[in-house]
């Protein structure tokens, strides 16, 4: 008796540290706000204007020596509530940035990610909520001795979709996946994530496209000259 209180006394204490540790947060833009899990790997989220982005710490892959391939993976799940009438999102535009270094030939990395958008509102077929999605995988990453960034980026045009073309409530979710593999002693691979934004707009037209792009990279340069100064 005594150890199975000691188990239901343990699973207790599990469960309040996973509802401790989750922490539910809800930011608000200029006309849409985002909730979301700040706990992941992905950490807090700042908002400027219409777009939410990123400032991960701790999302790095490395490998030494002949350890292999390792990876990180991660998901954030952040609803997208519209909060100004009138302002139906159409679109979505996930960049991201981030470093690495490679040092030995036999040291590599890949970086790869997807947005995918999902209605909370609307369904496609009759059956299932409308749902987008956009995958990136960063190519080029070979360069040897020295930290060098790298760059993806994916886009979500719910306008391509004849059954959907716009929204005020959806699930946006971020996916991503760093990954270093070594294979002889001696070497080191290593890459990070430091940035990931998505900007939202409701112009479906492609300037449109090119000022929101404008826009997230504005962020990400921010990003890349506070990294540089600190």
């Amino acid at each position: 008796m005594k150890s199975i209180s000691v188990m239901i006394a343990g699973l207790l204490a599990g469960i309040f540290s996973i509802q401790v540790n989750a922490a539910e947060v809800t930011q608000c833009g200029d006309n849409v706000c985002f909730t979301y899990d700040d706990s992941t790997l992905f950490g807090s989220a700042n908002v400027v204007g219409n777009n939410i982005f990123f400032l991960p710490t701790e999302f790095v892959a490395s490998s030494v020596d002949d350890e292999g391939a390792t990876s990180t993976f991660a998901t954030i799940n952040v609803v997208v509530e519209s909060i100004t009438e009138g302002f139906d999102m159409t679109q979505f535009m996930l960049l991201e940035q981030g470093d690495y270094r490679l040092d030995g030939r036999s040291a590599s990395v890949t970086a790869a990610g997807m947005l995918a958008v999902t209605s909370l509102t609307q369904t496609c077929g009759g059956l299932f909520p409308c749902r987008e999605s956009d995958i990136f995988n960063v190519e080029g990453l070979d360069t040897y001795g020295a930290m060098t960034d790298w760059e993806g980026s994916a886009m979500v045009d719910l306008t391509s979709n004849q059954n959907w073309g716009s929204d005020t409530k959806v699930t946006m979710t971020i996916e991503n996946r760093l990954s270093a593999t070594t294979l002889q002693l001696g070497d080191q691979a290593f890459i990070e994530k430091k940035f990931a934004g998505v900007g939202i707009t409701v112009v479906p037209v492609p300037a449109a496209v090119w000022l929101l792009g404008s826009a997230l990279g504005g962020l990400g340069l921010m990003r890349r000259r506070k990294t540089v100064t600190a």
